[in-house]
């Protein structure tokens, strides 16, 4: 048997140790939520559960590299929209890993033994990018709607509904990530959590001045005992003017983006032009040691160019 041959083998027993490290670990995840139901449906309280309804309950870390490994998925699963647990996660990476190392050996050529390090730094890197882009939205979307989930607070607090109620008229009018959201900040409050300790969490789970600011004003109101109707509807006015304001900084630094758009693009499209009308013209860049480091001088160049454009576009508002 070949070093080749050998080198596939081990390859692919590697991937599929993966794929059952995930199945395992969904099975696990199951058999716990089982549990948990059948204590709940079965009404079991025990006298320390009772203890810590009334505390503040001890912040529990992760023990090993493993479980502190699945704490930082789940938080970052936990500021995106994605409706996926931490096992379905990795089988589904572990499936696209599969995948990519078996088109990089059989499709492309590469060595087994390179292909693992290839294949998993392109699954990994789709895998940040993704989590990047749902966690960009996700963000957006909640801030957008902040403001009016602010005046559906303040109206409720107005018509003399305590604060857990006019939290349950927000989530009862409201969707997406504010409906995720204010849904779990009504539940840990119903289960013993502080009003205050539950919005930090939520400053917490979504870094973003918007939740800051409502994590900070309704937690000194709730100590200090303020008029926390005027700081609802205060807070909610200056966060739609911080969005005008955002959307118009937006509009004024357009110009900026687009040179860098176009100036970015314009050397590949050059290349292409060149590439299909004669190849052999571009032939010298890519084959020649000299073509090879002024290539990579360009596109470093290049790249330098668009991110300090993009930079001086670039507002903080």
């Amino acid at each position: 048997m070949s070093v080749m041959t050998i080198s596939l083998i081990v390859g692919f027993i590697l991937n599929a140790a993966l794929l059952l490290f995930g199945f395992i670990l969904a099975d696990r995840q199951r058999r716990r939520h089982l549990a948990r139901l059948n204590r709940a449906a079965q009404g079991e309280v025990t006298a320390e559960s009772v203890k810590l309804m009334g505390k503040k309950r001890p912040k529990t870390r992760p023990t090993n590299r493993v479980e502190r490994i699945i704490a930082f998925i789940e938080r970052q699963l936990d500021q995106t929209s994605l409706s996926l647990s931490v096992s379905e996660l990795l089988i589904q990476l572990g499936l696209g890993l599969l995948g990519v190392y078996a088109l990089t050996v059989l499709v492309v050529g590469i060595h087994p033994l390179l292909a693992l390090p290839v294949a998993a730094c392109v699954v990994l890197g789709v895998l940040m990018s993704v989590l990047n882009i749902a966690q960009t939205r996700y963000k957006k979307a909640f801030a957008a709607d902040l403001p009016e989930a602010l005046d559906i607070f303040a109206r409720g607090l107005r018509a003399g509904r305590p604060v857990m109620d006019s939290m349950a008229i927000v989530v009862d009018n409201s969707k997406g990530p504010i409906l995720h959201e204010f849904t779990r900040c009504h539940d840990e409050v119903r289960m013993g959590t502080s009003l205050p300790e539950s919005l930090d969490r939520l400053s917490l789970r979504l870094p973003l001045p918007e939740v800051t600011f409502f994590a900070v004003s309704t937690s000194l109101q709730a100590e200090t005992g303020g008029n926390l109707i005027e700081t609802m509807e205060n807070l909610a006015s200056q966060l739609r003017n911080r969005r005008q304001l955002r959307k118009k900084a937006r509009a004024l630094s357009s110009e900026a983006r687009a040179s860098a758009t176009i100036l970015a693009a314009l050397p590949f499209a050059v290349a292409l032009v060149l590439a299909v009308l004669n190849g052999s013209y571009l032939e010298p860049l890519y084959a020649d040691p000299r073509g090879q480091v002024m290539s990579l001088a360009a596109i470093t160049s290049v790249g330098l160019g668009v991110f300090i454009m993009l930079r001086m576009g670039k507002l903080n508002v």
